[in-house]
């Protein structure tokens, strides 16, 4: 059942990416991502040397693009990308990027000044480089990490020993929990530094001035979901939930990435108290029905949204990492669910070869947007990723999405 739908997106994908019109991570790149992974699961040769036809493709045009900054719709993905490349055999060494590696560290510095330490589109997701980096010595990781928590630190919001940073993308005084934009992608990230021994102090502080956020920002009228997507700060310095009471069940934000970031929690720091609230989350993430998990509906075509970002095929990805280690029959069971949606709604999804026009609520007067077949976050190559995954039950690609 899941090898085919892998596989007809695997063709839907290599049409779409050797254009290579948008070499990023939500792009092309992704693609290239896909056909690295697929190559080190399924070790057929067919993959890599499709990937390779990519790759030099993308050598070919990536002099002339003019891209953005940015990790996931910016230039540096090409960089993360490379490196992947290698680590999965596709390539043997990193020598096409190395001169680019200056550009990464100056718009990396440039995001510690604006503050912008968002996963997806600031500096986290560009160190994700460094901290995977073989080549590179202990030493000149840790003196960009350091300046990374320097500026963490020093731009920190501190109430009551919750410790947390506005967004910088939203009107007034908001906290986005977040695991795509939010305090749960900086926490996720330091968890991760803490994993990899880094040793500066301020990182611990950090984690427990974020743990004690999460702990407070829950809702107070009992919901849906346990977390809102956004808390804000009255003019009384009171913490107040207000924003986005019931969130949807997905990746990017709400109590799934949450859920994820406790466990995560949990191993890293060895604290079983933490075990209880992931607990807690999850049987309130498993007790979801179709109708309560706000997943987009495209209606004229009958499905529900099967990307990774928020929508079925992200879900089945994180409960099945996650319970790889709780072993829980009944979270088991409810995977099992989501991933019979997940088929149903991918075959109906992969029967239109045409157009695919998001849902009314998602359109505006002056444009009408397209669902993007080759995108990872909401298009097939998240889906085809997190297919890969359950077919053969390995879950190690999503650093990228902070799923360690």
């Amino acid at each position: 059942m899941i090898k085919p739908l892998i596989d007809k997106i695997e063709t839907n994908l290599y049409d779409i990416a050797i254009e290579m019109k948008y070499p990023t991570l939500e792009g092309d790149l992704g693609v290239l991502i896909f056909y690295a992974t697929m190559y080190k699961y399924a070790n057929e040769e067919v993959y890599k040397e499709k990937a390779n036809k990519l790759l030099e493709k993308l050598l070919a045009v990536f002099s002339d693009c003019e891209l953005p900054s940015g990790f996931l719709e910016g230039f540096e993905g090409i960089l993360y990308t490379v490196q992947y490349l290698y680590k999965c055999n596709i390539i043997e060494d990193m020598q096409i990027v190395e001169d680019l590696e200056k550009y990464l560290i100056q718009t990396i510095k440039i995001d510690f000044n604006a503050n912008n330490y968002d996963p997806l589109h600031g500096s986290i997701g560009k160190l994700l480089y460094f901290i995977n980096s073989e080549s590179k010595s202990k030493e000149e990781v840790e003196e960009l990490i350091n300046l990374f928590i320097e500026s963490l630190y020093k731009n920190r919001e501190e109430k009551d020993q919750n410790i947390f940073w506005y967004d910088s993308y939203e009107k007034g005084q908001m906290i986005n929990l977040g695991l795509a934009h939010g305090i749960t992608g900086v926490l996720t990230f330091l968890l991760r530094l803490k994993e990899l021994e880094y040793k500066n102090p301020k990182i611990d502080i950090l984690i427990e001035g974020l743990l004690k956020s999460l702990m407070s920002f829950k809702n107070n009228i009992p919901n849906t979901s346990i977390y809102p997507n956004f808390v804000t700060e009255e003019k009384s310095k009171d913490i107040s939930r207000s924003v986005s009471i019931n969130t949807r069940l997905g990746w990017c934000s709400g109590d799934l990435g949450i859920s994820y970031t406790l466990h995560y929690a949990s191993k890293v720091l060895k604290r079983d108290s933490l075990k209880p609230e992931v607990i807690n989350l999850m049987k309130s993430i498993i007790s979801r029905l179709m109708s309560t998990s706000k997943l987009d509906h495209y209606e004229e075509y009958s499905f529900f949204d099967t990307g990774f970002c928020h929508g079925i095929s992200g879900i089945v990805y994180i409960l099945e990492k996650m319970n790889n280690d709780l072993k829980s029959p009944q979270i088991e069971k409810r995977i099992g669910f989501w991933k019979e949606q997940l088929t149903t709604n991918l075959e109906k999804q992969l029967s239109y070869d045409e157009e695919i026009y998001l849902p009314w609520y998602r359109q505006d007067k002056e444009k009408s947007y397209t669902l993007e077949k080759g995108a990872m976050l909401n298009g097939l190559t998240g889906v085809g990723l997190a297919l890969a995954s359950i077919h053969y039950k390995k879950y190690d690609w999503s650093d990228f999405f902070l799923l360690f």
